[in-house]
């Protein structure tokens, strides 16, 4: 059952729990085994956040047997595919997921791999749960003969202040953690729910009938009993279960990644619905610091101004945008929504936008697009999809329109940034380099891009607080300065 709506401390909370348990060396003792198994880990990312936690990993746009087999002839053993279906109906969600499994299998097969899927999703419970799990299971058990035990649900990501804890999902606002169903995401107009307790909206969602046909690995399993006793749960699992993971710390990740690996080799199989916290821990990959401002900028475009585009419309992104606007001198750019559904003003409207956009990124003037802030909704959820739709492939097509390299390019917002990587600028297959701040990564884009070897800054609406995208601009900017020598 949900907690009452009342936010309690952090501390308040944690200190209720048993101590993080710390095991020293376990991401490099999964990183190795994964590299002497030969085993692919495959991600199926449902917007381009999904890479917010990992880095020198590839992610790929196109699907086609072609580009999965590019992906996974390296010897890196996590390949991200970016399928972007939050931002689409169920039944082509559904589809995209089945052409994937249907390709990977092949290519997998010819090239003689072994491999784990991962369904990333949004860590704050919007998307197509439980279809896409149930999609991949039946896909991979017609055409690979493959039999599932179990699913994890585990939504904790640290990086956003997501955390997992007696079964209720939180999300934390300054020093107190919210049960995620008294947050604005829980009020999606697509993806709406009333469960922050993982059992109920497992129920809520349709994964399971009642709550007791539901598995949970708690922290007191994490903590106490460590990756023996969350070992002897992932064996008992059988018939594609859901298991729900609690999780608070990436110790607790980490104690199961490790106990999933040993399930695995004794034969047994599980499928993944996460945020993306725990890929990190999963693929044993390390930290590394917060990308340098060279790291973030074009050369092509050292001498023009940089791009922001912005089609979320969560509170945090216009607190975010606000702050960029008072701190810098910026090109501000509002596009019209009521125009964008208005097919005989669009093309006017799109014109009207990318001009001032060049002007001022030729000048050597950042710019920023945003959508305008009066969220247009429609009484269902498919037409909610449809007008989504509309507005990101319109920031993509204004993107795409430009001939002047910005120096640095952000979106915000998971569709929007999706539809301008694969739309926008024609992306095929990307390097993820790492993050500019914590949970925002940062992809370089690959020769056929409409802009090659760019950084491309994702930012997602619903990660980090009203200053970080300044932060961000100020940094690059900063770096500008000095080798300007101002």
């Amino acid at each position: 059952m949900n907690p009452p709506s009342n936010p309690k401390t952090v501390e308040d909370i944690r200190k209720n729990l048993p101590p993080v348990r710390t095991e020293n060396g376990l991401r490099q003792q999964i990183q190795n085994r994964w590299k002497q198994s030969g085993h692919k880990i495959i991600v199926l990312d449902d917007d381009p956040t999904g890479v917010q936690t990992v880095h020198d990993i590839y992610v790929i746009t196109d699907w086609n047997k072609e580009w999965i087999r590019r992906g996974l002839v390296d010897d890196r053993h996590v390949l991200y595919i970016l399928t972007n279906t939050r931002s689409y109906q169920p039944e082509r969600a559904a589809e995209i997921n089945r052409q994937i499994m249907h390709n990977l299998v092949e290519v997998t097969r010819e090239l003689a791999i072994d491999f784990s899927v991962i369904s990333r999703g949004d860590s704050t419970l919007r998307g197509h749960y439980p279809l896409e799990v149930e999609v991949i299971q039946h896909k991979l058990s017609r055409d690979a003969g493959l039999e599932f035990d179990g699913h994890l649900i585990i939504p904790a990501f640290m990086e956003g202040g997501r955390y997992t804890i007696n079964d209720t999902h939180y999300l934390q606002e300054g020093d107190t953690l919210v049960p995620v169903h008294d947050t604005e995401f829980a009020k999606d107009v697509v993806f709406e729910f009333s469960n922050a307790h993982l059992p109920s909206w497992v129920v809520e969602k349709g994964g399971a009938e009642a709550v007791d046909q539901v598995v949970t690995i708690s922290l007191e399993d994490i903590r106490l009993g460590g990756v023996v006793r969350v070992h002897s749960i992932l064996l008992a699992a059988a018939g594609n279960k859901p298991i729900i993971v609690n999780a608070a710390s990436y110790e607790d990740l980490d104690i199961l990644s490790v106990a999933l690996i040993r399930a695995l080799e004794m034969g047994k199989r599980f499928l993944f619905r996460t945020a993306a916290s725990f890929v990190k821990s999963f693929a044993g990959i390390e930290d590394r610091p917060f990308l340098a401002p060279d790291e973030m900028t074009a050369a092509e475009g050292k001498n023009h101004g940089g791009l922001i585009i912005a089609g979320s419309h969560t509170k945090k992104t216009t607190e975010q945008l606000q702050e960029v606007m008072d701190q810098f001198d910026i090109q501000t750019i509002e596009i019209s929504v009521a125009e964008l559904l208005d097919e005989a003003a669009r093309i006017q409207e799109l014109a009207r936008v990318r001009e001032l956009a060049e002007a001022a990124i030729a000048s050597g003037r950042d710019a920023v697009i945003y959508t305008s802030r009066k969220l247009v909704t429609a009484m269902d959820n498919s037409k909610n999809l449809t007008i989504s739709q509309t507005i990101s492939n319109s920031l993509a097509e204004v993107v795409r329109s430009l001939a002047i390299t910005p120096k640095f390019i952000v979106a915000k917002g998971g569709i929007t940034s999706s539809d301008i990587a694969t739309q926008g600028l024609a992306i095929k297959k990307a390097k993820v380099l790492g993050q500019a701040a914590s949970g925002i990564p940062v992809w370089l884009t690959g020769s056929e891009a409409h802009f090659p070897n760019t950084p491309y800054i994702v930012f997602p609406g619903n990660v980090g607080n009203r200053f970080t995208l300044a932060e961000i601009i100020g940094k690059i900017k900063n770096r500008t300065k000095e080798e300007r020598g101002a």
